[in-house]
């Protein structure tokens, strides 16, 4: 691999503005906004064959619409059925709107400062894709066939649900009988001093992902002038209802994969003080935990209540995102207005969270209505947690050979992925993103001055190229 090409290739593919415009982000744009909001995908899609001419030949690849693309890079032992031992990766192209004004840099300049590429979807996730691109291409010039099928399915509308991209790939491949022996996505990093405690890095491998969900909460009112209010206003029963659901938080509960990784920061911490590790105890107090895991999961709640990373993995954790009211200052509303977002872990499941807020909220007065898609939990693979099971060795190796010193754990992905929508098709899901990252670095993520060090860009080219040589 040629460093200063990829580099450039990927500052080519920051350039390419796939953030969705804001005419177009309605239910049903105009056909000439929708074109227009679709070249840059299509634009994107150009880029790739241009760039990585060589893999382009060695794989087939298929076009299913602007969001949509679709590769496999056929195996020594491909035959005419297709195969469950398949693997699958998975990544998208399109980024989120940005606050150009707000950015120190242009965010879709792909300027390079301090060792940094500065861009919108420099992490979120054009990063992982081209470095994708970049190990095949270069494993494609050495002659590499892997042993086995792999695919890659890479979405351009991930931000916006993956309704077009990723659920269209995924009935694509049931329409053909392909399932995959696993599969992975975009996900949690090689953490430096991520958890309270742990020095040691973690490659937090996230086998199961929580559900999203997103309520609006609405009261209407007859709209008037403010000198004469009503003695119930629409607002008031609004805050009522939010100021109760924040006072009624989801009950905490310890899921085996968190039992897990528990388990594994018990026993780091231990070795952080010179104690040999022990693997039987892992397994020991994982068993220990999960079977007392409703006794357990309020004590580590308290004893977290200030670290909503923490948190977030032990509730159905609740957002306030949003708060409408009148257009001016001195007109009553006719309607007043929130939006809640809700991460579900299991065993909630979307009609179960929604039922609960509206016991929580208790008041007819106050409509509830579910928001764009909506998704339950993806429950990991019953041996992940176990740290075994289909693509645990690859991954655990790539990792050990790529971020020397880091330790593989079971994780939980607490936003939503693509990966929900190919559930049905694949043994087990990894959503892991290789690089080697900071709180710091993580905050950037769509946030101002998204940026990756040209260093993380690099292991994560030689991860990919590393576990496909595996497969």
């Amino acid at each position: 691999m040629e460093r200063e090409g990829a580099v450039e290739r990927f500052r080519r593919a920051i350039r390419i503005r796939t953030d969705w415009p804001e005419n177009a982000r309605g239910k049903e744009p105009p056909p000439e906004v929708l074109e227009a909001a679709e070249a840059p995908l299509r634009a994107f899609q150009d880029f790739l064959a241009v760039a990585y001419p060589r893999f382009f030949r060695t794989a087939e690849h298929w076009v299913l619409n602007p969001y949509a693309l679709v590769f496999r890079w056929p195996g020594a032992s491909s035959g005419a059925i297709p195969g469950p031992e398949a693997v699958l990766i998975l990544a998208h192209y399109d980024v989120v709107p940005v606050e150009a004004d707000k950015w120190s840099a242009d965010p879709f300049g792909a300027e390079i400062k301090g060792g940094f590429l500065y861009g919108r979807g420099a992490q979120d996730m054009k990063g992982n894709l081209i470095a994708l691109m970049e190990a095949a291409e270069e494993l494609s010039i050495q002659g590499f066939r892997p042993r086995r099928d792999i695919w890659f399915a890479f979405g351009g509308d991930e931000e916006r649900s993956g309704l077009m991209g990723a659920q269209t790939m995924a009935a694509w491949f049931a329409g053909r009988g392909q399932r995959f022996s696993w599969i992975l996505d975009e996900g949690s990093p090689v953490t430096i001093n991520q958890i309270r405690g742990i020095n040691i890095p973690l490659a937090l491998f996230s086998v199961e992902e929580k559900g999203f969900l997103s309520l609006e909460l609405a009261v209407d009112q007859k709209p008037g002038h403010s000198s004469r209010p009503p003695r119930v206003q629409a607002v008031a029963l609004l805050a009522r209802a939010l100021l109760r659901i924040s006072r009624r938080p989801f009950p905490v509960r310890l899921s085996p994969t968190v039992a897990a990784l528990f388990s594994h920061l018990t026993e780091l911490r231990a070795q952080e003080r010179g104690r040999t590790p022990r693997p039987w105890a892992i397994a020991l107090t994982t068993a220990i935990l999960s079977a007392l895991g409703p006794l357990v999961a309020p004590i580590l709640a308290l004893g977290f209540r200030k670290d909503p990373q923490i948190l977030a993995l032990l509730c159905t954790t609740v957002a306030m995102t949003q708060l409408e009211g009148s257009p001016a200052d001195n007109v009553m509303p006719s309607r007043a207005r929130a939006v809640i977002n809700l991460r579900l872990l299991a065993p909630w499941s979307v009609d179960d969270a929604i039922n609960y807020i509206s016991w929580i909220i208790g008041d007819d007065r106050v409509k509830i209505r579910v928001l764009g898609f909506a998704s339950s939990p993806v429950p990991a693979h019953p041996e992940h947690g176990r740290e075994r099971g289909p693509g645990w060795e690859e991954m655990a190796k790539a990792v050990r050979a790529v971020f020397p010193g880091a330790v593989p754990i079971p994780f939980i992905m607490t936003a939503a992925t693509d990966s929900r929508h190919y559930q049905k098709l694949a043994g087990g899901i990894f959503r892991f993103s290789p690089m080697r990252l900071s709180p710091a670095d993580m905050s950037s993520v769509h946030g101002h001055d998204e940026r990756i060090s040209l260093e993380n860009f690099f292991l994560a080219i030689k991860f990919y190229t590393t576990l496909i040589g595996m497969l």
